[in-house]
This record gives structure tokens, C-alpha cells and sequence, in this order.
């Protein structure tokens, strides 16, 4: 299939706003994909994750590692142009894509031999990037892209280089493909229950699994609705994790905790019954038996996945910390008795000397670390505070009920000095018992608690009435940086000046990939607060993510995620969320946490209510 095809669909993408449109396109386009013998291979997995401009499905987590200043080197170098002339193409059209289209125009030099691009082909390459590594690695990236651009139309380098630098403005998102998939292989299937609801439930569930579209399209084409159903967790292949509601306090919590939605749509607690029945036990009815308490610790989440001797850590992000976290793997191989499973556990980081735990701040600086591991496992060595079993010796518990798989979990491993041990928790508490271990997480330096349904099943993803979190009311906010400016004076190399933004509750930003930032809303800006280390590091995050250069402004791609604290939240008509932080100060990297894990608006409005 050559490039130029897909270029095609790209536009039509772009042209439309209307989201069944879209997925009509990703369906058809998805149906029609070539495979043997018509093509040499099956085009199928290229084009479930490239109709929204990803080379690499969720789970793998690559980076291209090509910033949008190599990429602009990239493109001078194939097409001659002058660099100041498409820098300032660059700032007029506000697309470095766009630039490259022009480049390509009016390009002044031109390759010998040229070659049609091919969808494998760029495939190819851009997967081989981040492979690139030690002295030249850079020039070998934008090589690589120069390569691309030399034999690209103007149309072809648009969209290769918004693929390179992750800013396609497609807005395709995951509800996008998951609908398609249903209506590319689903839609008519002879199954008797396969109407449209039933085969998007189906996908959905199945992508839940296996965070991974290549895998379910394929699924669903070659083995409908069976196949998808047959589909399962796989070690070493991080799903998405179960995400908590909050609530406004510790009393209200233990009663809606109980309330939540059931995952097969029933009622967890049976609050429909008479009154004192106590609900029907058979539909997860619940009351103060089913609930548990839990610390909510100051740490990483973290997915432990161990088959043998071989463990492996991944974020709730997806990203795979093993390296980082040499001490931890030693100690789950040592301290996890089962051949295999999938575990979920706070790590949190704690002094040597004290024992006492440090904040997450300070274990995060463990997080990216490359060189220097095994010191800084020394100087903050993690503790695993197992607290959920997602798979264990062959038996997926995501359909079990959180009871069943605590006894599951607790029989995986046995407490010891190896820094493996259940989280702190009570189960059916009393008020009092309740509120004694909240004030004892918050003692100990932690974040509160997390109320839980003994009787609910676990749902990848989804952020659940019956899993419900209970912090200090004015706590920090996690928010995503979407723009930033030059610092001035001795400062001037180094960007500072933080637009900061919380997800829109209207707009998932997991469905948008314009790279202005849909799908968030500004609440401020920091202009202070940040050291120098902190600005070196900030504008090397920052730099490879500027998608829009406005002079003294940049525009980026919505990925850096930071913990911001504050004096008060007041009302503003200047952003478009309705508010403005007051005096916003930097707290640090939240390497944890994706950009669809940013605080929303409602929690801006709940705090600010709050106050």
C-alpha cells in the first residue's frame, strides 16, 4: 500500500469534524486493508494504530525520540531550503507538518534515485528510531526522517512529519478505532447477539485486555466475536489500570462506595431492595461487610508482572521502570511465591536511616533514572505495597470479585524483610475504625485512603463508582503543561512560565491528538518557583514537544504532567475553564501519570467550592 493512500485518508480526517464521518473513514479504511497474497504482508495491525498517527501500539510506549528541532533539521536537509525560511513558515502556518508540505514545494535540491513511500516502509522506519542509540544516534534519527522527506509529495511529508513529532489533528481517538473495528468486521455478523452495542462492548472489552489495536482489529476480522472474547491478559503486557472516583469526605464515601454501578449494569449493593434487607447477595449486594479500607500511599503505582525468574515493572501509564527499579525486581522474584502473575502495588520510597517514607517527589526522581541505578536504589530504596491480583498461575481475575482476588493476592506471597507486603487496610469498618486508619495514612505521610466494593469485579480503564479515594480537601493538583515562555535575563535559554491545564470534562483528551491541547482548559500560569536544575530539566522536556513557536511562546504537545500547588483557586473569565490558580508552585514531575490522568475540571470546580 503506497504512503500516498493514507495521505489521502489522513485528509479526509482532517476535513471532517463530524465524529460518525470519521469512523466511517477508519472503518472503511480499516476493512479495505491490503494482506497476502494481494500485498506482501498484512496491512491490517499498520493501519489500526496508524489512522491516529502512532507507529507503536499503547502498551510498548516508544518514543521516536525525534524532537521538532531535529525534525526541522530533517527536513532542511532533504529539501535545501533555507532553515530561516521554513522557521518562519514554521510560525506562520503553526504546523510543522504544513512547513514541510511547503519545504517540499519548493525544495532546491533533489535525491538521484527516489522511492515511492510505502505504508510498511515509514512504518519501518519510524519504529527503528528509538533504537538509535550512543554517539550519533541524532544524526542517524534525522537522517532517517531526511530519508522519508527526500521521497515524500508535498501531501506525504505533511503527515510524516506530524507523525514524527505527535501532533496529527486527526481526532481520532481510542472511542474513534473501537467503534470502527465493531462496524469494519462486526456489524451483520451471524452471531445471534451481535448487534452494535454487543460488538462494541466486545472490542472495547477486548482492547481493555490487550491495550493493543494491531491485536483486536485482527481479532475481530479473522475471528468475529469469538475471538475477541477469547482474547485475555497477557504477562508482560500491561492493561490499563482501575482508576478511583473521588469523594467529598470519609462518611459519605463508606456509603457510595456501596452504591456504585455494578459492572454488568446491575446494582453493587442492591439499595433497590427493601428497606433492612440488606440487598440481594447474589448481585454483589454490599453494606458495611463489603467495604474496604486501604492507605492511599505517597508512591508510584505500579504493575508487577513475574513469570519465573523474569519480572518486569510497568507505570500506570504503561511504561515499562524495570531497569529503574532493580531493588524491586529483586525482591518481588524473591518474595512472590507463584510461577506467575500480574500484581498491582504502591512503591513507595522511604529513608534507609529513619525508615520513615519520603514524599513521591523525591522517589520519582527514580522513575527516569539511567545511570547511577543501583546508588540511587541504595539512597531510596522502595517498599511494594501489594494491593490487587490481576492475574495469577493461569487464572485472570479481572471478572473476579476484589474479595476473592485479596485472598488470591495474600496467597502469593508471605510478608518478609524483602520490602514486599500487603497494603495497609481494614475490611467492613466501623466508622470509627475507618477514620482511625485515615488519620493513621495521613500521620504517616501519606495521601488518605481508598474505599473499596469487596464485591465488584475489575474494570481496566475505567474510573468506578466503587473504588473511591478520600484526600485532604485542599490538596495539589496534577496538571498538564500545554504551553510555556522563555525565561528572561541569565534565564533566557530556559523555558519557564508554565500554561497549565486540567482535562476538560466535556472532551476525553485520550480521544484528541491536537496537539493545542484539546480535549484540556488553561487554569494559569507559574511564573515562578522553579530552580535551575528545574528549568534545565523543564525545557528538556518541553523542546522536543513544541508543536507551535509564537517567539517568546511555545505551543506543546499535551504529555508532561506536574504536581501544582497553590493559595486558592479564584474565579477568572481569563481562561476558558472559568478559573485561575493563585500563586501555582512547581511541586514536581508526575512521571506516573499520562496526560489523560490530569486532574479534571470538576475537581477545578469542587475544590474551588470547597474552599
Amino acid at each position: 500500500m503506497e504512503y500516498a493512500a493514507l495521505a489521502d485518508i489522513y485528509r479526509r480526517l482532517e476535513a471532517t469534524p463530524a465524529d460518525l464521518e470519521k469512523t466511517a473513514i477508519v472503518a472503511e479504511t480499516l476493512a479495505a486493508a491490503p494482506r497476502p497474497p494481494e500485498a506482501a504482508e498484512d496491512h491490517l495491525p499498520l493501519l489500526a494504530t496508524l489512522v491516529r498517527g502512532n507507529a507503536f501500539a499503547d502498551w510498548e510506549g516508544d518514543e521516536l525520540g525525534v524532537s521538532s528541532s531535529l525534525t526541522r533539521q530533517a527536513v532542511v536537509k532533504a529539501t535545501g531550503v533555507d532553515a530561516d525560511e521554513l522557521d518562519a513558515q514554521y510560525r506562520e502556518r503553526g504546523d510543522l507538518g504544513d512547513a514541510a508540505a511547503w519545504a517540499v514545494e519548493n525544495r532546491v535540491q533533489r535525491t538521484l534515485v527516489s522511492e515511492t513511500l510505502t505504508v510498511a516502509g515509514v512504518v519501518e522506519t519510524l519504529r527503528s528510531l528509538p533504537g538509535f542509540e550512543g554517539e550519533g544516534s541524532r544524526d542517524r534519527r534525522v537522517d532517517a526522517v531526511a530519508d522519508l522527506v527526500a521521497d515524500a509529495d508535498p501531501d506525504e511529508a505533511r503527515y510524516v512529519v506530524r507523525t514524527v513529532v505527535g501532533a496529527m489533528r486527526l481526532g481520532v481517538g481510542e472511542g474513534t478505532v473501537r467503534d470502527a473495528v465493531a462496524q469494519a468486521f462486526l456489524a451483520g455478523a451471524e452471531d445471534a447477539d451481535s448487534d452494535d452495542e454487543t460488538a462494541v462492548a466486545a472490542v472495547e472489552r477486548a482492547h481493555q485486555v490487550t491495550n493493543d489495536f494491531r491485536v483486536v482489529a485482527t481479532t475481530a476480522r479473522d475471528e468475529g466475536l469469538d475471538g475477541l472474547r477469547g482474547l485475555d491478559v497477557e504477562l508482560f503486557r500491561p492493561i490499563k489500570v482501575m482508576l478511583a472516583g473521588k469523594a467529598e469526605g470519609l462518611a459519605s464515601g463508606l456509603v457510595e462506595v456501596v452504591g456504585g454501578d455494578d459492572p454488568e449494569g446491575g446494582e453493587v449493593d442492591g439499595h433497590g431492595g427493601d428497606e433492612g434487607d440488606g440487598g440481594d447477595e447474589s448481585n454483589g449486594a454490599g453494606d458495611r461487610d463489603d467495604v474496604l479500607v486501604e492507605y492511599k500511599y505517597d508512591g508510584i503505582r505500579a504493575q508487577l508482572h513475574k513469570d519465573g525468574e523474569e519480572v518486569r515493572v510497568f507505570t500506570r501509564r504503561l511504561d515499562d521502570v524495570t531497569e529503574a527499579f532493580p531493588d524491586l525486581v529483586r525482591a518481588v522474584r524473591e518474595g512472590v511465591d507463584v510461577e506467575t502473575c500480574i500484581l498491582e502495588a504502591e512503591v513507595v520510597g522511604y529513608d534507609p536511616d529513619t525508615g520513615r517514607s519520603v514524599p513521591f517527589q523525591r522517589l520519582s526522581r527514580r522513575v527516569k533514572r539511567t545511570e547511577g541505578v543501583e546508588a540511587m536504589a541504595e539512597e531510596i530504596p522502595v517498599v511494594a505495597y501489594l494491593f490487587d491480583a490481576v492475574y495469577v498461575d493461569g487464572d485472570t481475575l479481572l471478572d473476579t470479585p476484589l474479595r476473592e482476588r485479596l485472598d488470591r493476592l495474600d496467597g502469593a506471597f508471605e510478608a518478609t524483610d524483602l520490602d514486599v507486603e500487603a497494603a495497609e487496610r481494614v475490611h467492613g469498618p466501623s466508622d470509627e475504625a475507618a477514620a482511625e486508619l485515615y488519620e493513621a495514612a495521613l500521620a504517616d505521610g501519606h495521601e488518605g485512603v481508598v474505599l473499596k466494593n469487596l464485591a465488584a469485579t475489575y474494570q481496566p480503564g475505567s474510573r468506578v463508582g466503587y473504588m473511591m479515594k478520600v484526600k485532604p480537601t485542599m490538596e495539589p493538583l496534577d496538571l498538564v503543561v500545554v504551553g510555556a515562555e522563555w525565561s528572561q535575563g541569565r534565564k533566557s535559554d530556559w523555558l519557564g512560565r508554565l500554561h497549565l491545564a486540567c482535562t476538560a470534562d466535556s472532551a476525553d483528551p485520550r480521544e484528541s491528538t491536537d496537539s493545542t491541547g484539546s480535549g484540556f482548559v488553561k487554569v494559569g500560569r507559574m511564573f515562578s518557583g522553579l530552580t535551575d536544575e528545574q528549568l534545565v530539566e523543564m525545557t528538556e522536556r518541553l523542546e522536543p514537544l513544541v508543536v507551535e513557536d509564537r517567539g517568546n511562546e511555545v505551543v506543546v504537545r499535551p504529555k508532561v504532567v506536574v504536581e501544582v500547588e497553590y493559595e486558592e483557586i479564584q474565579s477568572s473569565p481569563r481562561y476558558e475553564s472559568g478559573f485561575a490558580l493563585r500563586f501555582p508552585r512547581f511541586l514536581g514531575f508526575r512521571d506516573d501519570l499520562g496526560p489523560a490522568d490530569a486532574d479534571a475540571l470538576s475537581k477545578v470546580e469542587e475544590l474551588y467550592e470547597g474552599q
